[in-house]
């Protein structure tokens, strides 16, 4: 009919998976409804992954497409909300993650207008909190900027993290998120999207909270524990990846286990 007729098509969905995250979910919701995208041109899915919280009954009650999905991890949860997901381009989002205004338009620009991009991120920031100050999250994130230009080089996909990254729904369907309850995911789903083009960074940095962070203890022994972590693989990350199996490769892990700590 007319009225439907005028109705612009959603051409993007953000696809969020969630696991006990009655606390954040809201806030995340929130940003992500104020966006300088016309709200008719995208839709927001949300994957209850048997939250054992109030999660499931709070996503029911806001304006996103509530889906649940039994199979435990990221990789089965953002493939399932990717394949009830409507629109052409998927843009990967976290639940307790702040989008500021622009980050759909940003990150949906590259996709929708350059075909050589198959997949697109961008960075985070923390928030501060006690013991985790701005200065001391200001140098955090100076020296990970370093780590994210030298694998930009030639693993760009290390730097793809699923709180803030985007590629085309048709595409990413044929590859598939990995099956497996394993960290990782995102980046593995990055890498082999690379054979449809290449990997973008876009400027449009997300933010979080620390918690992540809170894990390894007072602020030094996080900036301790990264450089432990990345300083033996800081010439590594410049050489060319040999071409791999994601799903077999003995790569997998050591890749993941790279990316499962922000």
């Amino acid at each position: 009919d007319s009225k439907s007729a005028n109705i612009a098509p959603v051409i993007g969905s953000v696809v969020i998976p969630a696991y006990n995250e009655e606390a954040n979910i809201e806030k995340t919701i929130a940003s992500l409804l104020d966006q300088t995208m016309p709200g008719e041109q995208y839709e927001i899915v949300v994957v209850d992954n048997n939250s054992p919280d109030g999660t499931w009954e709070i996503i029911n009650r806001l304006p996103v497409k509530a889906i649940q999905q039994p199979v435990q991890g990221a990789g089965p949860a953002r493939q399932k909300g990717m394949e009830a997901a409507s629109g052409i381009y998927i843009l990967n989002a976290d639940a307790d993650v702040f989008y500021p205004r622009e980050w759909i338009f940003k990150m949906s620009y590259p996709l929708i207008h350059y075909n050589h991009i198959s997949c697109v991120y961008s960075t985070h920031r923390f928030f501060p909190e006690p013991g985790y100050g701005p200065l001391k999250l200001y140098l955090l994130r100076k020296m990970r900027s370093v780590l994210v230009v030298l694998k930009s080089i030639n693993r760009p996909w290390l730097n793809c993290y699923g709180m803030s990254m985007g590629y085309r729904r048709e595409q990413a369907l044929k590859i598939g998120f990995d099956p497996r309850n394993y960290r990782g995911e995102d980046g593995r789903l990055a890498y082999d999207l690379q054979r449809f083009g290449k990997i973008h960074r876009v400027n449009a940095p997300v933010y979080t909270h620390v918690r992540t962070l809170k894990k390894d203890g007072r602020m030094l022994y996080v900036v301790a524990k990264r450089l432990r972590r990345e300083l033996p693989n800081l010439l590594d990350n410049l050489r060319r990846r040999k071409d791999h199996d994601t799903r077999t490769s003995t790569n997998v892990a050591s890749s993941a286990k790279n990316k499962a700590e922000k």
